[in-house]
């Protein structure tokens, strides 16, 4: 069950950082550039900076998951991913209001049961592509494609 790339839809991505020390200098200068992203956020770190997140939010920015506990999914069960899944988007959703329906896999590291087990939740699970060119220009970013779509479909 491989990702695959389904279309040419990229978003400028970061993922949570582990302090919320810089995340208002962060939003000022997004949005001085008119630059909206896609956050994804470790629950835990929802958790523990709410403030940040709903200035996340508040700000224009997709909040979007990045697991609870940043966990190797790869050596979990289906049933672990879902559960850890689960109280991510449950975290998000009670700060921002709004469901993820994204999920970036800790530390990249997916197959085919990792795959199955975000997709049974309806979330799409992607992954980032660093575009060389970009990062040059930009360091702090990473060009990610998302499929719009349908959850049958990937967004690698």
């Amino acid at each position: 069950m491989p990702l695959q790339k389904r279309d040419e839809h990229y978003r400028r991505t970061l993922t949570s950082p582990w302090g919320n020390e810089d995340t208002q200098t962060l939003i000022d200068i997004l949005a001085r550039y008119n630059i909206k992203t896609t956050f994804f956020v470790v629950g835990d770190w929802v958790e523990k900076y709410p403030e940040s997140v709903m200035a996340l939010h508040e700000a224009g920015h997709e909040v979007m998951s990045h697991s609870a506990h940043h966990d190797h999914y790869n050596q979990l069960s289906a049933d672990q991913i879902v559960a850890d899944v689960t109280a991510s988007c449950d975290a998000i959703e009670k700060v921002c209001g709004v469901r993820p329906t994204l999920l970036r896999p800790p530390y990249g590291e997916y197959d085919d049961h990792v795959i199955a087990a975000i997709r049974s939740l309806g979330i799409e699970p992607i992954q980032w592509d660093v575009d060389r060119v970009q990062r040059e220009e930009s360091p702090v970013f990473m060009r990610v494609s998302r499929n719009s779509s349908d959850s049958a479909g990937s967004a690698f």
